[in-house]
């Protein structure tokens, strides 16, 4: 892509990228700010979903979160799957904005070499042989705001389903864990606690990304058809959007300086497993390739 090109699709999507990014500010700062009470709209339905998945119940305690005192489990404000409702609108805003602001129907393609814009299909100017809405359309703005509506609220929903799962299975794995004996001197519960987090959100972010880009791009055929380096190039959004707001934010406020032993091991831990993540969805790709009429 040259600089003109470039610029013009700044010029076309900056409206969209402003406003997403004072939204996931807002959102960043509100929960930096917000107590128990404060986060009740996303703990209690986590709470439900997970009692309705495992037939655990919980109960509301002021100033602490929904808790188990059975089990000894508390789904805290720390649980509350916050942080990964702002990656996940994160990644569907920004990668996938100026798509929605664009998408057009099949029945509303046209021909190229077609100059005016089509009653069924309007706001639609041809540029340079490339086929773009007028940065200026109402229809193109209207999408792209109901595109960042949409990501907002499926964020929130996919955050209570996929933190559900992960809840669950912090849960379940310590105890299986310790009965087979796993942990020792590198496997801790604490850490394990860690990676069970790691693995649910950034798979969970890998698949959402995945999804929204068959959404847009309906060529799941061509895409089998990709080297692995293909592959993890379309992982690069979730990838960074998930390491800049868990380890790139957190190392910018300091967290490095207050507690530097604490802060390696857990970017350590973060790596590992969103490699071993990474590994499996190319070694995945791969498969499907070799395999093109399966699955």
């Amino acid at each position: 892509m040259n600089t003109q090109k470039i610029n013009r699709f700044l010029r076309q999507n900056l409206f969209f990228y402003i406003i997403g990014f004072f939204i996931l500010f807002g959102m960043k700062y509100l929960y930096s700010k917000a107590d128990c009470e404060g986060l009740r709209w996303i703990l209690g339905p986590t709470a439900g979903w997970v009692e309705v998945l495992s037939g655990i119940p919980f109960v509301y305690e002021r100033g602490m979160g929904y808790a188990n005192h059975g089990l000894r489990f508390l789904i805290a404000p720390s649980c509350s799957g916050v942080q990964f409702l702002i990656i996940t609108a994160a990644m569907l805003i920004f990668s996938f904005v100026h798509e929605a602001a664009d998408f057009r129907p099949a029945g509303c393609r046209r021909d190229k070499e077609e100059e005016s814009s089509s009653p069924s299909c309007p706001g639609h100017i041809y540029d340079n042989d490339v086929s773009v809405m007028s940065k200026s359309s109402p229809l193109r703005i209207g999408k792209g705001i109901c595109w960042i509506a949409a990501s907002l609220l499926l964020s929130y929903v996919l955050t209570v389903f996929v933190n559900g799962l992960r809840i669950i299975a912090a849960i379940y794995l310590p105890s299986f864990f310790e009965r087979i004996h796993a942990f020792g001197r590198f496997l801790t519960p604490d850490r394990l606690h860690t990676m069970i987090g790691v693995v649910v959100y950034f798979a969970a972010l890998l698949t959402i990304h995945q999804l929204t880009r068959l959404l847009f791009h309906k060529n799941s055929g061509a895409d089998r058809k990709q080297t692995s380096a293909l592959v993890l190039r379309k992982c690069l959004s979730p990838l960074f959007w998930y390491f800049f707001l868990v380890l790139g934010i957190p190392f910018l406020n300091r967290a490095y300086d207050r507690s530097g032993k604490q802060f390696t091991e857990f970017a350590l831990l973060v790596t590992l497993c969103c490699g071993f993540i990474l590994l499996l969805y190319c070694l995945g790709a791969v498969i499907r390739r070799q395999f093109p009429g399966r699955g």
